[in-house]
């Protein structure tokens, strides 16, 4: 009886749980990166000769977007990289570059060859559902305005359209993706901090 009640203490003292909290954004890091994505493929189609070594400066008042902030940002690097020079003043500048977002947003379709689950009567479990091959596909989709001008003179107004893609496939279990502009971006983005480093080494070596 003893051994018994000792060895129900030892089973007690092992006995035990651990949990910790889980939690999710209310937007996913898929929707927001194909989105991003998406903002830097329209802003790397821009390119205007005439803001190279001129003062610029960006007009965002116009600029209503789920990733305003984001784009602002791009957008300040990309003209940067044309060779501009950013003034915080409209007096200060040479040109005055008004960028808007008409539409930023995700698109999501699925299709599926099989039986969807189907209702048990009686039963608050469904049967499972039985595929044979299954699509999702979702897709970031932005169109950005650039207008360009001189204190009122025209100088080049353009749309910039673009998308980023993910979609994934299955056959029975396996998995399969034919795209992911996600995967890909982020490789790139690796890719070029590696050459950037190698290239700052060689230059101090």
């Amino acid at each position: 009886m003893k051994r018994a009640a000792m060895l129900a203490i030892v089973f007690l003292c092992l006995a035990g749980c651990s949990s910790r909290l889980v939690t999710n954004t209310s937007r996913s890091a898929i929707e927001q990166m194909l989105l991003t994505g998406a903002v830097d493929k329209a802003l790397a189609k821009f390119s205007l000769a005439e803001v190279e070594g001129a003062k610029v400066f960006l007009d965002f008042s116009n600029l209503a977007a789920v990733d305003a902030p984001y784009i602002k940002t791009a957008a300040r690097a990309r003209f940067c990289e044309l060779g501009a020079t950013l003034v915080d003043k409209v007096g200060e500048a040479d040109l005055i570059a008004e960028v808007a977002c008409g539409a930023l947003g995700t698109e999501f379709k699925a299709s599926m060859v099989g039986l969807p689950p189907l209702p048990v009567p009686n039963s608050p479990i469904p049967l499972p559902e039985a595929s044979l091959y299954k699509l999702s596909e979702q897709t970031g989709i932005v169109k950005i305005l650039i207008f360009v001008h001189a204190k009122g003179r025209f100088v080049a107004a353009n749309q910039y359209y673009a998308k980023a893609d993910r979609n994934e496939s299955f056959v029975f279990w396996w998995r399969f993706q034919r795209q992911d502009d996600v995967r890909e971006g982020w490789e790139r983005a690796d890719l070029k901090l590696a050459k950037e480093a190698l290239q700052s080494q060689d230059a101090h070596e």
